[in-house]
């Protein structure tokens, strides 16, 4: 059974200090640490990456409650420890 991942993403990103610039990378690791099991029910048969963007595409839906502001590109170490762009926010 999925669980919705906007709330257990939301409640991730309230843990973060206001101020601190975080990215997308730093949320699926997160979720991969702390939540693997909802992780891993959300999975959507898509390739990784696409996965990933859905997951980015949840965070995006979040910064338009306030909570977070998007920033720009960043350029950080991904699930595969390879560095690859990704998206950045500030938690408000």
């Amino acid at each position: 059974m999925k669980e919705n991942f906007e709330p257990i993403i939301e409640s991730i990103i309230e843990r973060i200090p206001n101020g601190m610039i975080f990215d997308t990378h730093t949320i699926i690791e997160y979720l991969l640490q702390n939540d693997s099991d909802v992780y891993l029910q959300n999975y959507n048969g898509k390739t990784t990456e696409l996965y990933h963007a859905d997951i980015g595409k949840t965070v995006s839906g979040i910064a338009k409650k306030g909570l977070i502001q998007p920033i720009g590109d960043s350029w950080s170490l991904n699930i595969h420890k390879k560095f690859s762009e990704c998206y950045c926010w500030k938690k408000q």
